[in-house]
């Protein structure tokens, strides 16, 4: 019984599956792009909800930021912040390129690299959900059940690190940030350890605290896809129907919508006005205004602008697709090249390679000079100004089946270290959310996130569970 319903969820799998495939391929041979882009999306999304509980959203959850900040946004710049619209013209926020030209590239690039990522990586008995990792996330608790402190050790490298980063100099920052991110790993660590003493405090109290420095710094990325990822583990092996998933995920978003509409105005205040009262209660403030004006206030074109104009990575495509080929030639790769170079050599040996973060690309890709603010061209942008739409969308898919080997490899090496899965927030956490910056980004985050763990597995094999007592157990388990 328990196999056929197995199979029965593999078959629900594929169909999501196939569904991607037909609209790729529908996207490429007919214009018929509203629905595809919304066939897309929502089926992304019931995939997303679907397999929450059976295994780690993370695939999932990449493709779906891409299909939204790419795909749905810029569909709703056509049709709501066009030139008409007086928000989006004095902000400069209409899309700059004539609407089929940009769904005749973004669309099929998009699908093919959601195709490429979301195909299943179960691969000599490899899996990322269902029967594999949950007797995977037993033999994690086994680990730490008998190393039972080691959650606690690498929360307070991870606290520590955070504190001590911005004072480093700015070739190490970055390995400072990612130390600092295996805090979430830390937290994971304490959630699968039920025999720890105040567990369910530590918890809640980096909870508080992670709520707190946010609101504090005006900063939500990392509580946003850093706690998507995180929430797919502890949503492990809990039965939910789809109704109930459903309406977390709208609440979700409602609260996303409803941070995003305050987010300018309480930085307008604490970075750049003279405000010096608690920002937590200023922050709070903001909010119940905002409530108070009513539910449906939120949706109308005026008050979606700051989502709007935050989230929708089309219009700097857009730029991407207005400059080239008309005033600059596709570069066929030339600085995606400098780029992989890039994310390999350490900043002490090359002292001026390039940085992620958007500025050096929008001058490259889109001809415009940042300054005060961040932003990218992002992996479509990039994929479009170096190999045009053809080369672009193969490339696009070639990026999804690297991100989905760099997944499955985590999974293949995790039979012999068991706790590397509880890593993955940390090494694929720029990943999640690399639709708004660049490759580079994605590059760094695998090659340094990857090449840092193995640092610490070899320095300090206990975080692993692969300390001297972990080996005396398993020889002791292993059958006469």
């Amino acid at each position: 019984m328990f196999v056929a319903r197995q199979k029965v969820k593999r078959s629900q799998a594929y169909y999501y599956r196939i569904i991607m495939i037909v609209t790729f391929v529908l996207s490429i041979i007919t214009d018929w792009y509203d629905p595809l882009i919304f066939l897309l999306t929502g089926t992304l999304l019931l995939f997303f909800l679907d397999k929450l509980g059976k295994g780690i959203v993370l695939r999932e959850l990449i493709a779906f930021h891409f299909c939204f900040i790419c795909l749905v946004m810029p569909w709703i710049g056509y049709r709501w912040y066009t030139i008409a619209n007086p928000l989006a013209r004095i902000w400069v926020r209409y899309m700059p390129v004539n609407e089929q030209v940009y769904f005749a590239f973004a669309l099929p690039a998009v699908a093919a690299f959601t195709v490429a990522l979301c195909w299943p990586i179960k691969k000599n008995h490899v899996d990322d959900e269902g029967e594999f990792t949950f007797k995977h996330i037993n033999r994690i608790k086994a680990v730490l059940e008998n190393k039972n402190q080691i959650g606690k050790h690498i929360l307070f490298i991870g606290l520590i690190s955070s504190i001590v980063t911005p004072f480093l100099p700015v070739s190490f920052q970055f390995v400072g940030n990612l130390l600092a991110w295996s805090s979430f790993s830390g937290i994971l660590y304490i959630y699968f350890t039920h025999n720890l003493k105040y567990r369910g405090i530590i918890l809640a109290a980096f909870v508080l605290l992670l709520l707190e420095q946010a609101v504090r710094q005006g900063m939500f990325t990392i509580v946003a896809y850093m706690g998507l990822t995180i929430f797919s583990f502890l949503f492990l092996k809990k039965k939910s129907p789809m109704w109930k998933k459903l309406g977390i995920f709208i609440l979700s978003s409602f609260m996303l919508i409803l941070v995003q509409s305050v987010k300018s105005n309480f930085r307008q205040l604490t970075w750049y006005g003279s405000y010096s009262g608690n920002k937590t209660a200023l922050f709070a403030d903001l909010l119940s205004e905002k409530l108070g004006n009513g539910f449906f206030n939120l949706f109308t074109p005026e008050t979606f602008f700051p989502l709007y104009y935050r989230a929708n990575q089309g219009y700097n495509i857009g730029l991407v697709m207005r400059r080239i080929p008309a005033i600059q030639d596709f570069d066929n790769g030339s600085k995606l090249a400098i780029d992989l170079a890039s994310s390999l050599a350490p900043r002490f040996l090359w002292t001026d390679k390039p940085t992620a973060g958007g500025k050096y690309n929008m001058k490259y890709f889109t001809g415009l000079t940042i300054i005060g603010y961040s932003t990218d061209v992002g992996p479509v942008g990039e994929a479009y100004g170096s190999f045009g739409v053809t080369g672009g969308i193969i490339y696009m898919f070639v990026l999804g089946l690297f991100v989905r080997w760099a997944y499955l490899l985590v999974f293949k090496i995790s039979r012999k270290i068991p706790l590397l899965i509880l890593w993955i927030p940390v090494i694929f956490f720029q990943v999640t959310y690399s639709a708004e910056n660049d490759t580079l980004q994605i590059l760094n985050s695998l090659t340094k996130g990857a090449f840092l763990i193995y640092i610490l597995y070899k320095t300090a094999p206990g975080l692993f569970g692969e300390g001297r007592q972990f080996a005396k157990r398993k020889q002791s388990v292993v059958p006469a």
